[in-house]
């Protein structure tokens, strides 16, 4: 890519040194000193088009020298001389930049018009001129010539080049559009799901809530009613979780990232003593120390594995003996649920979806931790995670 960005200017300065070579008898040693400036002033004509233009100007007057006038003329066309005062405006057809760009019209035509007048008058320096028509007529088409065409290539070049900027710019706010459609798609979904968990999933563990209570009223027993009691309890905590969760979906995605943390670390002794007497926990996180709190999302991340464990537990094997152990351990954070085989008879299959243990594994991805989950060596199941404490998973 460099070699194909810098061979227009090697091309140029070899032409115009072989310029310099063929014409170096026509003038004398003043024209052909010039002649050499003028070459050895190509290089700069990018940072400094109108200084490299003026240097250039001598050996145009005082030999026969084109090729090192007309490369600079061009820079100068396409933009160089904005360049040297370290703007280049882009043009539009808004009469609000109409004085830019007539600005930039008359420094263009005022070059392009003072090559052609240093080509065309007679300097003392030169040889005698006769004017005859065919002679002027002739002087005049060439100037012309030397003027018009780097000029006019110049121009078509800033022409490509705003072109291919505004063809970008298009580019760039199509996907503009695109996000946002997408982003607007997202936020409808979100809105209908919202609506759909409120309508229904709402209703129903309301009226569990409603019902519960009055079996707690009525009961006899005091097993009956500590038993409608806590369907009461996590009836409401579901109906709150619930509620929360409706209202993040109903904001902005960016904002209910940054609310959406929820139940952490302290929330697991309330899991655990609702799990019931046969459940222990070893809790040893440190909360508050020289490495910091666990960040937020770990902590949820925790509480959903113990929460899920254990209602896997109360599902598949109720009365095991279960132990749950949350540790801090380096840079991770280890959580595990261990359970043996059921002592009581399992209850009515309840419907599942059969996602409860992938989100979990879902949850430890998106941390760049581990999750397992398999069968124990004394019947009972494991589940176990290692989730990172620092960003993107890297340890230490």
């Amino acid at each position: 890519m460099r070699f194909r960005a810098a061979a227009p200017d090697t091309a140029l300065l070899a032409l115009s040194a072989t310029e310099v070579w063929a014409t170096r008898s026509f003038g004398g040693p003043v024209s052909l000193a010039f002649a050499c400036l003028g070459t050895a002033a190509l290089p700069l004509r990018r940072r400094f088009p109108l200084t490299a233009y003026a240097t250039t100007l001598p050996a145009l007057a005082l030999g026969y020298i084109w090729f090192s006038p007309m490369g600079t003329l061009y820079e100068i066309s396409a933009g160089g001389a904005a360049r040297e005062r370290g703007t280049l405006p882009r043009r539009t057809l808004r009469p609000a930049m109409s004085g830019w760009v007539s600005g930039r019209a008359l420094l263009i035509g005022g070059c392009a018009l003072l090559a052609a007048v240093v080509n065309l008058v007679p300097w003392p320096f030169r040889d005698p001129v006769t004017w005859s028509l065919s002679d002027t007529i002739l002087a005049v088409m060439l100037s012309a010539l030397l003027a018009v065409a780097p000029t006019a290539l110049g121009l078509l070049a800033s022409s490509r080049r705003e072109l291919t900027g505004r063809l970008a710019e298009l580019a760039a706010s199509r996907e503009r559009e695109h996000a946002l459609a997408a982003e607007q798609a997202v936020v409808r979904e979100r809105a209908r799901l919202a609506r759909e968990m409120h309508d229904t999933v709402a209703h129903h563990i309301s009226l569990i809530a409603v019902q519960s209570g009055a079996l707690e009223a009525t009961a006899k027993g005091p097993q009956a009613r500590a038993a409608a009691s806590a369907v009461r309890e996590l009836s409401r905590d579901a109906l709150d979780e619930l509620r929360r969760m409706v209202g993040l979906l109903r904001l902005p995605a960016a904002t209910a990232q940054e609310l959406a943390a929820g139940p952490g670390l302290a929330g697991i002794p309330a899991l655990i003593a609702a799990a019931g007497p046969q459940t222990h926990g070893d809790l040893a996180v440190v909360a508050e120390g020289a490495d910091g709190e666990p960040p937020a999302e770990v902590q949820q991340a925790a509480y959903r594995i113990v929460q899920e464990a254990l209602t896997n537990v109360r599902k598949h094997a109720p009365g095991a003996r279960t132990r749950v152990r949350v540790q801090r351990s380096g840079a991770e954070l280890l959580v595990e649920v261990r359970n043996g085989p059921g002592t009581q008879p399992s209850p009515a299959a309840l419907p599942s979806g059969g996602h409860g243990l992938a989100g979990l594994r879902e949850r430890a991805a998106q941390l760049g931790g581990e999750f397992a989950a398999l069968p124990g060596p004394s019947g009972g199941f494991v589940v176990r995670a290692r989730l990172p404490l620092l960003p993107d998973g890297r340890a230490g």
